[in-house]
């Protein structure tokens, strides 16, 4: 199929959307993306040869932008690298509008997105026009656009040559030493294959690990500094040396959450405390479990143990924030590495190595350590949406282990009318686990029985008088709907002789399905009178 694309197009597209093949239409998809490419290609490299910024240029850029979000990167390899040295100098043209510049920028952002499409052999740019356009914009009077940059395409000799630029800023008691780690967490490349790391991070990283382990003054730019080695240690998994640092590593992230201490509940005060970017904090940890010594996911269990009843529903405070943050990004973060490491298809990226990849007792040691935490955190104050989505990460990876007590606290929950709160709590969560209990499949296959059960008792709240009730009652249901047909497979008993003890126990539940959407449709009408 894909080799009739490509001869139709005449050229192998980079990726486009997948999805619009289900289009009633999709046969002529092909000549339609190519006739609007063609225009766009044309038309776009004739403003740009007239230096026709405005309408040419920006008209014909946002056509390209709309190309993307319809038919996604459906262009040849070659394309794609001319789109990006285009806008690349675009962006970095002296004396353009802040706006349009901005545009521009979002544009070579959707471009760039796709790392795995373009290696650093298909595309290289030059890092001084962005340091020169950050310099302008961030130490002038204009507003900062808060722009990305893409590292992963500098040449080799990028490293050193920033090392040179930059090292002299390095003074603790200086305020330059903020403007220096801003511009090595934006700029240092990190991204290269395991025979370039001499040239690379090996230049810089024991002088500014060694930087970040000494200074305990919380200085305003170690947060940059944080930021750049959870960076590294998502593009280099394997290839760096955590070991000798994790101890100093949880025990900075333990103190950036300001928790309170001793029985005068005292914390830092808001002006002088530290915080870490829980989403970068969440990388760096899912980065450095693994590995012979799985030294990581020791310091992970000490410290949900030292933090866990912070997580109890009778706590409050503002460093609860950013407790549920990370409860709730950090199976998320594994996720992505899960997949990253088995599902993803390789490509030009360094590969994590055979030992350093999650085994199946490291996944499940990592469930267990958060199992607790989570499930305090379904009745936090704060709400339930943040252990929902953290128990519908870890259900992916060890249902087993997460459903049961989920379960556990669901059925009594449908029983009693005096708590609502922990209805809506646990119906939320079970929102969030619901694919992985239905889905059955080894590890949990007992799961797809308990759809019926949940359903049935899942109607009484259907109640016009309690509307949170109500609504998330009404988003259960159409969830479990959704993952389930709602059909009666009872006659499968006597025709098939092939069928489990699973599936024979759901074939005849299953019978009950027209009575369940008889009483819905009853409470649901008295609903809308």
């Amino acid at each position: 199929m894909k080799k009739d694309q490509t001869e139709t197009l005449g050229f192998a597209p980079q990726k486009d959307i997948v999805y619009n093949k289900l289009l009633p239409y999709a046969d002529r998809l092909d000549g339609e993306s190519n006739d609007i490419l063609a225009k766009i290609k044309c038309n776009l490299g004739r403003a740009v040869q007239l230096r026709e910024l405005w309408p040419g240029v920006l008209f014909w850029t946002r056509k390209l932008s709309t190309y993307l979000r319809l038919y996604g990167r459906k262009f040849s390899k070659e394309d794609h690298v001319l789109f990006i040295k285009l806008l690349y100098e675009l962006v970095t043209m002296p004396h353009l509008e802040i706006s349009m510049m901005q545009g521009f920028a979002r544009l070579l952002v959707n471009l760039l997105k796709k790392k795995e499409l373009l290696s650093r052999d298909d595309l290289e740019l030059p890092w001084r026009p962005l340091y020169d356009l950050y310099e302008k914009i961030l130490y002038s009077k204009t507003e900062h656009l808060g722009l990305n940059w893409f590292p992963k395409y500098f040449p080799v000799s990028a490293t050193q040559e920033m090392l040179d630029e930059w090292r002299p800023l390095l003074c603790p008691f200086d305020v330059t030493m903020q403007k220096a780690i801003s511009y090595f967490e934006l700029f240092l490349p990190t991204i290269m294959p395991p025979e370039e790391h001499g040239q690379g991070f090996m230049l810089w990283f024991d002088e500014l690990m060694g930087l970040w382990v000494s200074v305990q003054n919380l200085p305003s730019w170690e947060g940059h500094l944080v930021n750049l080695f959870a960076r590294l240690a998502n593009d280099n998994i394997g290839h760096v040396d955590w070991d000798p640092y994790i101890p100093k590593i949880f025990t900075r992230i333990l103190r950036s959450f300001n928790l309170p201490v001793g029985t005068r509940q005292m914390v830092v005060s808001r002006y002088v405390s530290n915080s870490y970017d829980i989403g970068h904090v969440v990388v760096w940890i899912s980065s450095m479990l693994g590995g012979p010594s799985n030294r990581a996911q020791k310091q992970l269990d000490g410290l949900f143990s030292s933090i866990a009843s912070f997580y109890h529903p009778s706590n409050n405070g503002r460093w609860l924030m950013k407790l549920m943050k990370l409860l709730q990004r950090l199976p998320a973060s594994v996720v992505r590495r899960l997949h990253r490491e088995r599902y993803k298809k390789p490509c030009w990226i360094t590969p994590v190595p055979a030992s350093h990849r999650l085994s199946d007792q490291d996944v499940t040691d990592f469930v267990e350590s958060m199992k607790q935490p989570v499930l305090l955190a379904m009745f936090s104050k704060t709400g339930s949406m943040d252990a929902a989505q953290a128990l519908q990460n870890l259900a992916l990876m060890r249902p087993e282990l997460v459903i049961p007590p989920v379960l556990e606290r669901t059925y009594p929950a449908m029983e009693t009318l005096t708590e609502p709160h922990q209805l809506t709590a646990t119906l939320s969560c079970m929102i969030g686990v619901a694919r992985s209990l239905l889905s059955g499949g080894r590890h949990y296959p007992e799961g797809p029985a308990h759809v019926l059960p949940l359903l049935m008792r899942a109607l009484p709240g259907v109640d016009p008088n309690d509307f949170s009730k109500c609504m998330i009652t009404f988003q259960f249901i159409a969830t479990f709907t959704t993952l389930v047909p709602l059909v009666d497979c009872s006659s499968a008993l006597h025709e098939r002789e092939d069928l489990t003890e699973m599936e024979r126990e759901l074939c005849s539940a299953s019978a009950e399905f027209e009575d369940f959407v008889l009483q819905f449709m009853d409470r649901y009408s008295k609903f809308l009178l």
